[in-house]
């Protein structure tokens, strides 16, 4: 019971609020608005959330996205009984980016091996973890694509 505690506050602990420091601040100056969104939810949200904090609405580098995110949880291998030990997670994210007449498609991909463990709320919550680090990547790299197409 003690070991549960223990994981639920870390848990709560490790996750990411939001935060970010001031001089972190993405000084970019985007007015993204986001189409349409499909695939993996999770990962979805956390990439439409993180680019609308680099939102501003009274910019004039207007760009139209739409972002398809596929997730996939491979088994990587297996140990000797036959169960698995490890997973590879993929997560690929195309978008479509519209500027006034210029169309850009942009590929994403993100890969991680993750090792099984026999509790499977530490599983979900490292994988929701690595979820939101894919999350994070993307969004750095969509800002470094979009400050290219200026």
């Amino acid at each position: 019971m003690q070991k549960i505690i223990i994981n639920i506050f870390l848990f709560f602990l490790l996750s990411n609020c939001g935060y970010t420091p001031i001089l972190m601040k993405n000084t970019q100056n985007f007015d993204i608005q986001i189409e349409s969104v499909e695939g993996d939810k999770l990962i979805n949200n956390f990439i439409v959330s993180q680019l609308n904090r680099n939102k501003n609405d009274q910019s004039e580098n207007k760009f139209d996205i739409s972002i398809n995110t596929i997730y996939k949880k491979i088994i990587n291998s297996k140990d000797a009984t036959g169960t698995t030990a490890s997973y590879q997670l993929n997560a690929t994210t195309e978008l479509n980016i519209k500027k006034k007449d210029i169309y850009q498609k942009i590929i994403i991909t993100e890969k991680f091996i993750m090792d099984k463990n026999e509790n499977a709320f530490n599983e979900n919550s490292y994988e929701r973890s690595i979820k939101q680090t894919f999350a994070s990547s993307i969004v750095r790299k969509i800002i470094s694509k979009l400050s290219l197409m200026k």
